[in-house]
């Protein structure tokens, strides 16, 4: 499997596109903020807003269950997949290349 920056994979995958990724209806909306049923441990009640989300900030947080993180973090957990795999998958469904992971070369 190729090597993968992780940290540059934190940087480019955005909130907003995990949450399209999986059709995510927030209940509600303020701004950059939304609040709806948690996608990591499925709730399904129709005024569900246990799922926090910061779209500016990348983060996310469920109440309920206690998940959290950022946007890769949330791809992770709902492909359950490790995060260098869940970069890897994300960046391949939406046609993009991954940024490779630097390697130094030691000084001879």
């Amino acid at each position: 499997m190729p090597g993968i920056d992780s940290r540059q994979a934190r940087q480019e995958i955005r909130l907003a596109e995990v949450l399209a990724l999986l059709g995510y209806e927030p209940r509600q909306r303020w701004g950059e903020q939304l609040r709806g049923p948690c996608p990591v441990h499925g709730s399904k009640s129709v005024t569900s807003r246990c799922f926090a989300a910061h779209l500016g900030k990348n983060v996310w947080h469920c109440f309920r269950c206690g998940a959290g993180g950022n946007a890769l973090d949330l791809w992770a957990a709902l492909t359950r997949q490790g995060v260098s795999e869940a970069a890897l998958d994300w960046y391949r469904r939406l046609g993009r290349t991954p940024p490779p992971k630097e390697t130094s070369m030691p000084e001879p």
